[in-house]
């Protein structure tokens, strides 16, 4: 529903923008007209500054659907490429913490997955996305202790939540821990950690 009212919004967006060039054109095609064909026969100067108008108006009408389409054509093929990659990302991400204490060899099977996904985040990824993908990986990879690690997997929360909103999806209702709720049984005491952590912090 989102993405349907996001699109809606962008399309009158697009057509205000159009007619309001349509009309500037128009304009100083008629201006440009009046000067050319000043002193000459007033009937045949209205005809010509009209025929002007028209074509001066049909040729930007042309040039601007061409821009917009060109780049409905981009976003297409953004979206058609970036959906595959997410998937992948998401259903390694979920396989390695599902695994718990996985074999080394499966580990670095699983690292060596994620490093190649990387380079085509950084390619199809919204700015979100790649933000939480980077600030995830660094959290994972100074994660030393238990406290640590239990922050790492609220950054790949955040992550998931990039990629739903990416989707198209509000997310209004889903709050920190629902998603780690459904992979992690004790996402609850997770939480509840968290919050007293949060709480315990000395304020400036």
């Amino acid at each position: 529903m989102r993405a349907f009212v996001k699109g809606l919004g962008a399309l009158a967006l697009l057509t205000a923008l159009l007619l309001g060039t349509v009309e500037v054109v128009a304009f100083f095609a008629r201006r440009i007209g009046r000067q050319i064909f000043h002193g000459v026969n007033p009937t045949v100067s209205a005809a010509a500054v009209a025929a002007m108008s028209t074509v001066a108006v049909a040729v930007a009408t042309l040039v601007i659907g061409r821009y917009f389409e060109r780049r409905a054509a981009v976003e297409t093929e953004i979206r058609s490429s970036k959906i595959p990659v997410y998937s992948r990302l998401m259903e390694s991400l979920l396989r390695m913490i599902l695994r718990g204490d996985a074999a080394a060899s499966s580990t670095e099977e699983m690292v060596e997955e994620l490093r190649e996904i990387t380079p085509q985040l950084i390619a199809w990824a919204s700015d979100d996305v790649l933000v939480e993908w980077s600030r995830f990986k660094r959290s994972i990879a100074e994660a030393s202790t238990d406290s640590e690690r239990e922050s790492a997997l609220f950054d790949l929360e955040k992550l998931l939540m990039a990629i739903r909103r990416d989707y198209g999806h509000k997310g209004r209702t889903v709050k920190e821990g629902d998603l780690l709720g459904l992979f992690i049984n004790d996402a609850n005491e997770l939480l509840a950690r968290r919050r007293n952590s949060a709480r315990s912090r000395p304020t400036s």
